[in-house]
């Protein structure tokens, strides 16, 4: 049964006026679909941290090798050094001292992305202490060098020798 006031408009040849848009139903079940599909391109999109894990040891193992490369071709020793969030290379400045390189620079300083960290960085067998860098000569690297990221669950180990071999090997747990 129609209402009243709708019969007499009808019959008197008016139209009756319908609101124009959107209920706020239809608004909430539109932006309920857009949550889902925004959430489901970022979690597709962004790498996980055991992928950010194994992307920055590479990266780590390319800057380690290019820097014992640089240091041979230039002539001028290239130092490294490691904190557990990050790393930085360092050159040597006008007067002597060790100065980290430029942010422009292939060797400018770094921070890990995501939960990436350095785990243990160790030289000739011995931990690394705090503050201290390990130095590319022009004549090459003086010791061993093991360098291990790890990041979700996942290890990866950078190995480095004398002669300037840089190899990247995961580290599977037992």
């Amino acid at each position: 049964m129609e209402p009243v006031v709708l019969q007499v408009a009808r019959r008197a040849g008016f139209r009756v006026a319908r609101r124009a848009g959107f209920t706020l139903i239809e608004v909430l079940v539109v932006l309920a679909i857009m949550a889902v599909v925004a959430a489901t391109v970022v979690v597709v999109a962004l790498p996980g941290d055991a992928e950010a894990a194994r992307t920055e040891a590479r990266r780590l193992a390319a800057l380690l090798e290019s820097a014992m490369r640089e240091a041979r071709a230039s002539g001028s020793s290239i130092a490294w050094s490691a904190g557990p969030q990050g790393y930085a290379f360092w050159q040597r400045g006008e007067d002597g001292d060790w100065v980290p390189f430029p942010r422009t620079s292939l060797y400018r300083s770094r921070a890990f992305a995501g939960r990436t960290e350095l785990a243990r960085v160790r030289v000739d067998g011995r931990d690394l202490a705090p503050g201290e860098r390990v130095v590319f000569s022009p004549h090459g690297l003086r010791s061993e060098l093991s360098v291990t990221v790890a990041g979700a669950g996942e290890q990866f180990t950078i190995y480095g020798d004398v002669i300037g071999r840089v190899s990247l090997a995961r580290v599977y747990a037992n």
